[in-house]
């Protein structure tokens, strides 16, 4: 159904307004993004943001205190029901200056008609890509067919994109050798087949390694392949030196310090790839998949940009390899699968080093809000 409600309800505010959009598709990673976006512009640009979320329970899981019932206000955000494209709750919010579509969703009808009668400056904030053609249409506009100008803002890892987001407080620190007898693995991925494979490679090390997965997806990726039993119910499993922890979820603002205790973080979506880069430990993209692996361009390209700032590695071969076969990109036997981990393991300090050589060039440059904030003093001094 559309939203009968009369444009007459909206209220004018003089303090900057901000309407973003959400729809849950890959469970934490929009909401995880959509999130902390929302929380920076009301915290660094004194935004009063309106939140239009389709599902309250995966906030819910990143953020445990969020109340069930919306609307609601809740950490300075107002969190608002939207189904897209067909309904958003905006009875009584204040008229918009902005509007941002988080990773292209589809505004329903009478969103465009606030956009038409109104004017905000609208964004579509896209995925994250170091892909040229992202890069080039970063911050360009396109005149939509009811005449109102849309922009885009193209996330990314260079100076030229919209960058990432990073709190103001964000330490600036790299965390020291973690110093635990056994090998530490976070991982937090899709279903894959591959995960079985990983862990018989795992399981045959002759030091003792521990797998913390979050989710259901690997566990389930497990039991398909019968690495645990499929009736378990357990937490933990020991096959030969593989311990396998089923990971509960944490609350969002302690992530960081999770991932910053890990020797490799093996990570899923967008919101927690940043964080595993921001942490500094060595790290593998599993890139959310798409059809005709349409990924693999965008996982090829972010590599490309990762080796063009950090030195070259003995291991960025193994690396890749692995990396392409966790992502459906490349097919590996049982031996070379074997000797990839090998020399992974063998040259972690290595691969340690080389993360903290690229959190360093990711902290050099400004993050996506300050850029935000720059870009919209131009628009709004060109419009004069």
């Amino acid at each position: 159904m559309l939203n009968n409600t009369n444009h007459s309800t909206l209220k004018p505010n003089t303090k900057k307004v901000c309407w973003l959009f959400c729809t849950v598709i890959d469970n934490y990673g929009d909401i995880g993004v959509s999130w902390r976006l929302a929380q920076e512009l009301h915290n660094r640009l004194n935004w009063e943001v309106h939140l239009f979320l389709d599902d309250i329970a995966a906030l819910q899981t990143i953020l445990p205190d969020t109340p069930k019932t919306l609307p609601t206000t809740h950490r300075h955000i107002h969190i608002r029901d939207w189904c897209e494209a067909l309904f958003a709750n905006i009875s009584r919010a204040p008229i918009p200056h902005i509007i941002i579509e988080a990773f292209a969703c589809t505004l329903p009808q009478s969103v465009h008609q606030i956009i038409q009668q109104h004017k905000p400056i609208w964004l579509n904030w896209e995925y994250l890509s170091a892909e040229g053609w992202a890069i080039r249409s970063h911050a360009m506009p396109s005149l939509q067919s009811n005449g109102s100008q849309k922009y885009f803002w193209q996330m990314g890892f260079v100076p030229q994109s919209g960058g990432l987001l990073r709190e103001q407080n964000y330490p600036h620190t790299q965390p020291e050798n973690i110093m635990q007898p056994e090998t530490q693995i976070f991982a937090f991925g899709y279903q894959s087949p591959i995960w079985a494979e990983w862990a018989k490679v795992w399981a045959n090390q002759a030091t003792p390694i521990t797998l913390r997965t979050a989710g259901e997806q690997i566990i389930s990726s497990l039991k398909q392949q019968n690495i645990i039993p499929k009736d378990s119910q357990a937490t933990e499993h020991q096959i030969g030196s593989l311990k396998i922890i089923k990971q509960s979820f944490v609350p969002q603002d302690q992530f960081d310090p999770l991932l910053q205790q890990n020797h490799i973080n093996i990570i899923r979506g967008e919101d927690s790839f940043i964080r595993a880069q921001y942490a500094a430990q060595p790290f593998i993209w599993h890139i959310y998949p798409q059809e005709e692996n349409a990924h693999l361009d965008k996982l090829d390209a972010y590599w490309q940009t990762y080796w063009q700032h950090v030195p070259p590695a003995n291991f960025q071969a193994a690396l890749t390899a692995l990396s392409n076969e966790l992502n459906n990109g490349e097919t590996l036997s049982e031996t070379q699968r074997s000797q990839h981990w090998a020399t992974l393991f063998a040259q972690i300090n290595q691969w340690r080093s080389s993360t903290q050589t690229w959190q360093r060039y990711l902290f050099e440059q400004s993050d996506t809000v300050t850029r935000l904030q720059e870009w919209l003093d131009k628009i709004i001094i060109n419009s004069k």
